[in-house]
């Protein structure tokens, strides 16, 4: 039995390339947490069977304060998304603990478009909310989905979150990362589907993910498996996430407003 390479993790599948032209790395701490600037050019994101763009990794040898993780996640959505209408898209299975992230954080992103106009002013933002099924279960793939609503509501730009996959055990319900080169759904439970990005949606996309699965092969067979206390971990990084959205996203808001609102609106 071993552990193959499949990873959607930047860190991972760069260091697994021995050309670094067109890989660049920068390292630096945030509130205690690791965090990694990678940026794959064109010419390295084709070498890769990637993406090029900017991807930011956050990680930490010990279990961190959720705190630290909420602000230093809040400084790395700052630094990528855009102004204006958001559609916060919850991707994965609702029904699968490792591949529930996207649904379990949506269900704790506050949605403020319906607010009356009078109730908004300078730093509360103007956000949407939906959680996209698995095709398997909807008929419908989830770029679509979400290329709909953005279409609908006019959205400016998509936030997507879902689980992702990680070839290194050291990485799996620990690390976060964030990235403006949008999302493959489904990769995470090894069954990627049509990529979620601007090209797709006509928006710019953020998508943010937690590797919560790896893949083995044993006899010649694959297998997707998860950590047996997977369940604790979606539960913390769901909260983690939706607390630093809604915090970029509606800065006048203190937290206990943001539990009042979500909790009674």
């Amino acid at each position: 039995m071993f552990f193959t390479s499949r990873t959607d993790l930047a860190l991972e599948f760069s260091a697994k390339s021995g050309e670094k032209e067109g890989v660049s790395h920068r390292e630096y701490e945030l509130y205690g947490m690791t965090v990694t600037e990678t940026e794959l050019s064109e010419e390295a994101a084709k070498r890769l069977g990637k993406n090029a763009g900017r991807y930011y990794t956050l990680y930490s040898e010990r279990v961190p304060e959720p705190q630290n993780e909420i602000y230093a996640l809040s400084a790395v959505l700052r630094k990528l998304l855009p102004k204006g209408k958001c559609l916060a898209v919850g991707l994965g299975n609702p029904e699968i603990t490792a591949d529930s992230l996207g649904w379990r954080t949506a269900e704790q992103i506050l949605a403020t478009a319906q607010f009356d106009e009078s109730l908004k002013g300078d730093g509360i933002g103007s956000v949407c909310v939906i959680r996209t099924n698995v095709s398997s279960n909807s008929g419908i793939e989830s770029a679509l989905q979400t290329k709909l609503a953005a279409q609908g509501i006019s959205a400016d730009y998509v936030i997507a979150v879902d689980s992702l996959a990680c070839s290194s055990s050291a990485r799996l319900c620990s690390t976060v990362q964030v990235t403006d080169t949008g999302i493959c759904p489904g990769s995470g439970a090894g069954n990627p589907r049509k990529r979620l990005d601007a090209a797709t949606v006509g928006v710019p996309v953020v998508a943010v993910g937690v590797p919560t699965a790896m893949e083995h092969r044993e006899r010649g067979e694959c297998f997707t498996v998860t950590r047996r206390d997977a369940d604790c971990y979606v539960r913390r990084y769901s909260y983690v996430i939706s607390a630093a959205v809604n915090r970029v996203l509606n800065p006048a808001l203190s937290e206990s407003d943001l539990r009042m609102l979500k909790d009674f609106c």
